[in-house]
């Protein structure tokens, strides 16, 4: 399977939607709630303090239709750092190895990246992912830190 990860377009909205419905576990546990239409336009102002519009990116997976969706600002909390606010793959895709290619790809298309960050929540199946990922957690989330490249990039 060769998974892209592609900038989300008004396009993709439908599609996105029928992803978050079908992710309504993580946003139960996460924010104990459904998800609802609003949801997608939320996140483009869904923003750190601090942070500029132009660090944000919301991506769509791709692999012979969209099989994921990643919520990503890049710089923060410090230059060559990224936080995820989530990484959403639908749940009759999960345990496929999806997610790992999804964070292949993030390195690939944000070379510069050193650390990521993501925040811990009560979704099990999402820590669990974040430890098999290697990402370290503790009390203020997880962070995964990625060997520089030795070609210098």
């Amino acid at each position: 399977m060769r998974l892209t990860l592609r900038d989300f377009t008004p396009a993709d909205e439908p599609e996105v939607l029928r992803l978050f419905a079908d992710c309504d576990d993580w946003f139960q546990a996460a924010t104990g709630h459904p998800s609802g239409p609003g949801d997608v336009q939320s996140l483009f102002y869904a923003l750190p303090e601090g942070v500029a519009f132009e660090q944000k990116h919301l991506l769509v997976a791709q692999a012979q239709g969209m099989i994921g969706f990643v919520d990503l600002v890049l710089d923060h909390p410090a230059p060559g750092h990224a936080s995820i606010g989530f990484f959403l793959v639908p749940k009759d895709l999960r345990r496929w190895g999806i997610g790992s290619e999804m964070v292949k790809a993030l390195a690939e298309r944000f070379p510069a990246v050193t650390h990521v960050h993501a925040r811990l929540d009560d979704f099990k199946p999402g820590n669990e992912f974040l430890k098999a990922m290697g990402f370290t957690l503790n009390d203020q989330g997880a962070v995964l830190e990625i060997a520089p490249r030795s070609d210098g990039r």
